[in-house]
């Protein structure tokens, strides 16, 4: 166990900054070039228990091919369905919800909400300066007086405790 902990943590001292780099070339934006290298990491971690690896950096890149062709399909559909004339067909469509449709938004944000107030305190704190306001991993760390490393390790853990316990649509 302690070997593969010691395994990843040289593949992320030696490979963070070129996946970094393979993301911010695609996506052009710094944190979002951030997210997906450190998204790489946690799925790396994620496998590490359910089979040795042959070749780890292998698998690291394919995970990071993987995950650039996820974001690029994601943006394509999130284009597809935040276009009006695509979604109803029709010159003004009505924004406004239906009765039904209305209280299962309001049912999901409560779901959301008790499953964000779950987070510790700081992860939640960090994941609210960086997702909601926009700040950047260090301007986070300034501002909380902790390291940028460690804004890092709440983002990461945040972000996987959402993605266990946030219901599917």
């Amino acid at each position: 166990m302690e070997n593969e902990k010691e395994q990843i943590a040289q593949l992320y001292r030696k490979h963070y900054n070129g996946i970094y780099s393979f993301f911010f070339k695609r996506l052009r934006s710094p944190e979002d070039a951030a997210d997906s290298a450190q998204e790489v990491f946690i799925r790396l971690v994620r496998h590490n228990g359910n089979a040795a690896l042959d070749s780890p950096v292998g698998y690291m890149w394919k995970i990071t091919r993987n995950l650039i062709k996820e974001i690029r399909r994601a943006h394509t559909i999130r284009s597809r369905w935040m276009s009006p004339l695509a979604e109803h067909g029709d010159k003004h469509p009505s924004k406004t919800p239906g009765p039904e449709e209305a209280m299962k938004i309001r049912q999901m944000n409560d779901d959301i909400l008790n499953v964000f107030n779950k987070l510790p305190s700081r992860c939640r704190e960090v994941f609210i300066l960086h997702r909601f306001k926009g700040l950047s991993h260090k301007e986070i760390a300034d501002q909380l007086n902790i390291s940028p490393k460690t804004v890092e390790n709440h983002m990461a853990k945040a972000l996987l405790f959402l993605r266990k316990n946030l219901p599917r649509p």
